[in-house]
């Protein structure tokens, strides 16, 4: 049969044993590094296309160099008959020297015949090997010499560049069937902690021809055609990475994605306030926990050659079995817990090699989408907090002193106090109850932006109606909540806190386990509601501090109308600095042009409702959540006009929308005289 491609052969070589152990310490420093190979067995052997070798040929043949120039520069010493007297070496030195100069010899002989055989079998290999990558490009059945286990190789993932290191090389069969040439690489992860190592499994497919290199799915980094920009680019990607190991109250603006039960991606894009939190994503997603090899560990055991799924997750190829157990560090966590975080030993930092091939992902919990998902490093961004959020709230400063001090006193010393049982009753619930619109919602929103810390905003519509599945629901919210040290807010509380009845046991069930979850909860939790006197007189005894909203006075209205106005003005005038975004579809002329910028100038003008007006404004019984949606209609009437804001514009909402204050001052009559 025909060898590699060659039909002028007809046998080939099995396997190379190497025994003499002069060339064993020569190739030593010749193959230092290579994954697989240890040189100091008493049985060497290379077998199969001999990858070791022909990858590292180009050392292989310097190191043969410089050993002939050492024992030709001998040589020339040894012509000297009376080199030995000269020198004036004693006889056990010359016999060392003589000992020393034999094994050189010895030494290259084997070394070149070695290379002599290697040569005769790989000629070809090696010589068209070389001259393509001297030329940029490769053919399909020669990929194996360009991937050198260990060496840095590049690939996109997700849109992103990546590098990594490259664990193991071979030509194979995807799900499909197809021949490919897989890639088994190597990447930087964090599991919540401590950072190490995980695998991921890429393949270029087959192709006839040569290809440049730098168009293949994956090739060595050496090729890229900004290597240096990105090498830095990725450092300080994965210097950032390193920087959010643990948890971290964050904005982000971009994608996110999670696996789905059939294998594929769902993906979310995400505007808003998120938790950057692995040990919570490992705690709360187990099926898809991230699992990494510590560093110290050098390779992750396998299975007939295959690595374990990256994350002992998803597995992209089908390449592994479900049923297979692998005997390693980065399989499940010890003894089947987690590691706690609290206890972990000191870090070292990442090198710089760690950062160039550390991941791109983050695990995160997306406060408004309320889901775990993977979200992209560098769309993570610092918190612009709202510092006038807290100020801006109506409520007398007695009130407001009392809520921000209670709240932020717990948070600091929620652990010094406890209850007869451990863990039981550290927690602080406030319970805000008033009309609507009169800021239940904005104060424990107000508080959360006030202390920098995260809000969890919790419904009836994230837990549900069913006790069989409700009480897991509410008990990982208030742990994911217990552990970020942010405040919940129940809003409309009413549905779980109604009083118990005989009648109702459905609801009943709800009612206990809220009131068993509640006196175990060691986080501050805001509830608010309109139907107070409808409330389970058990929870009485759990509320630390119960508030009570009164309706909206006219001073209290002034102050909302004017920090609403200072609103506007202040939106107006950052979007006045943008400037106006045309296109030329919408802009024909010059003429238009200015037409456009004119008006956009006027529509982003400050308000010019005087003080008078505003109160005129105040003494009508609306609630803040009115004034708002009033004042909103009435900007976006004035951009339709093309002019600033305005008394008439306000006005008219005013006039238009009046049935809806009729209606409700009507409602409001009718029930006072049926309980009156």
């Amino acid at each position: 049969m025909s060898v590699y491609n060659d039909p002028r052969k007809v046998l080939s070589m099995h396997s190379i044993v190497v025994q003499s152990p002069l060339l064993k310490k020569m190739l030593e420093n010749v193959l230092k590094g290579y994954p697989g190979v240890t040189v100091g067995l008493q049985r060497l052997e290379f077998s199969g296309k001999f990858e070791p070798l022909i990858h590292r040929w180009t050392e292989l043949e310097n190191a043969i160099e410089v050993l002939k120039t050492t024992v030709d520069e001998k040589s020339k010493e040894e012509r000297y008959d009376d080199s030995l007297r000269r020198c004036k070496l004693s006889a056990f030195q010359a016999l060392t020297r003589s000992s020393e100069d034999s094994d050189d010899k010895l030494k290259l002989k084997h070394a070149q015949l070695l290379q002599e055989l290697l040569a005769s079998e790989f000629k070809n290999v090696i010589d068209s090997s070389q001259d393509m990558k001297v030329k940029g490009v490769m053919t399909y059945e020669y990929l194996w010499t360009l991937f050198q286990p260990g060496s840095m190789v590049y690939n996109r993932q997700e849109g992103q560049d990546r590098v990594f290191k490259l664990s193991s090389a071979k030509y194979g069969i995807d799900r499909d069937g197809n021949h490919v040439f897989w890639l088994t690489l190597i990447y930087v992860d964090w599991d919540g902690t401590r950072f190490g190592t995980n695998k991921v499994n890429v393949n270029i497919p087959e192709y006839n021809g040569t290809r440049p290199i730098s168009s293949l799915p994956a090739f060595p980094f050496d090729y890229h055609s900004s290597k240096s920009e990105l090498k830095e680019k990725l450092i300080a990607r994965g210097a950032k990475v390193e920087s959010y190991a643990g948890s971290h109250y964050r904005a982000y603006e971009g994608m996110g994605w999670r696996m789905n039960n059939c294998g594929g991606k769902d993906k979310y894009s995400i505007r808003g306030r998120i938790v950057v939190d692995t040990y919570g994503w490992n705690r709360f997603m187990p099926n898809w926990a991230v699992f990494v090899t510590p560093f110290h560990v050098k390779d992750v055991s396998t299975i007939s050659g295959i690595p374990p799924p990256p994350g002992g997750g998803f597995d992209p190829d089908g390449l592994y079995d479900d049923n297979d157990a692998y005997d390693d560090d980065g399989g499940m966590p010890l003894d089947g817990h987690f590691a706690d975080e609290d206890e972990k030993t000191q870090r070292q930092p990442l090198t710089e090699e760690q950062k160039l091939i550390c991941t791109h992902l983050l695990r995160g919990y997306s406060l408004k989408e309320k889901l775990w998902l993977n979200i992209f490093v560098n769309a993570v961004q610092e918190i612009s907090f709202n510092t006038r959020a807290f100020e801006s709230l109506v409520l007398p400063e007695n009130q407001k002193e009392l809520i921000l001090g209670f709240t932020a006193t717990q948070q600091a010393y929620r652990s010094t106090f406890d209850d007869v049982i451990e863990g039981k009753g550290r927690g602080i619930i406030l319970l805000l109850c008033g009309p609507p619109g009169v800021g239940k919602t904005l104060t424990a929103e107000s508080v959360a932006e006030e202390m920098k810390v995260p809000l969890y905003m919790m419904s009836a519509g994230d837990l549900g109606l069913d006790p069989r599945h409700i009480e897991n629901k509410l008990q990982g919210i208030l742990d994911m909540a217990q552990r970020w040290g942010a405040i919940v807010l129940l809003d409309e509380a009413d549905v779980f806190l109604e009083e118990r009845s005989l009648h109702e046991l459905e609801r009943n069930k709800l009612v206990s386990i809220f009131l068993r979850i509640l006196e175990y909860y060691e986080g501050i939790m805001f509830l608010t509601t309109n139907r107070v006197s409808t409330f389970d007189q058990a929870f009485q005894s759990r509320i630390h501090i119960s508030l009570d909203y009164k309706e909206l006075s006219i001073d209290s209205r002034k102050v909302v109308w004017q920090n609403f106005l200072k609103q506007h003005n202040s939106a107006q005038a950052a979007v006045r600095e943008r400037g106006l975004k045309v296109s030329a579809s919408t802009i024909k002329s010059d003429v238009d042009n200015d037409e456009a910028r004119k008006k956009h100038l006027a529509c982003t003008m400050p308000h010019t409702i005087t003080d008078r007006e505003v109160d005129a404004l105040s003494l009508m019984n609306m609630n803040g959540r009115q004034i708002k949606n009033v004042l909103k209609t009435a900007q976006l009437l004035a951009s339709r006009k093309g002019e600033g804001l305005g008394h008439g514009h306000v006005m008219t909402v005013l006039d238009v929308t009046q049935h809806l204050h009729n209606a409700t001052r009507e409602n409001e009559r009718t029930r006072a005289s049926i309980f009156s």
